[in-house]
């Protein structure tokens, strides 16, 4: 895998979280990051309004997989190509097919745990 692939694995499976159809300005992922595990929100912003994922909507278990694996592969590569660890990032999709991405340099109390 590289970056590449990784934001367009990211940039998929946040689109997957929505009905095709659906009208947007901007789709965002926050994605925390921990040893083994992932959380993720998302989020949809049109018109002004931020709305959740329809809950008829399933994401596959392979997107899921998919998902996990570009997180800890860009949590590893800027580990090895900055040195500095991340524990998280935002993503957003806007709907020219541009995005942006943010990381996160702080653990979220979700992966504190028992600190």
């Amino acid at each position: 895998m590289n970056t590449e692939q990784a934001y367009n694995i990211l940039g998929n499976v946040l689109f997957a979280h929505f009905d095709a159809e659906e009208k947007f300005d901007k789709l965002e992922m926050i994605l925390e990051i921990g040893d083994g595990a992932t959380a993720s929100t998302v989020w949809k912003y049109y018109e002004g309004q931020q709305t959740s994922p329809p809950l008829h909507i399933d994401l596959p278990l392979q997107a899921s997989l998919d998902l996990n694996r570009a997180a800890f592969f860009l949590r590893d590569n800027l580990l090895e190509t900055t040195g500095e660890q991340i524990w998280g990032l935002t993503f957003t999709l806007f709907q020219d097919s541009s995005f942006n991405i943010e990381y996160t340099y702080e653990k979220s109390d979700w992966l504190k745990g028992d600190e």
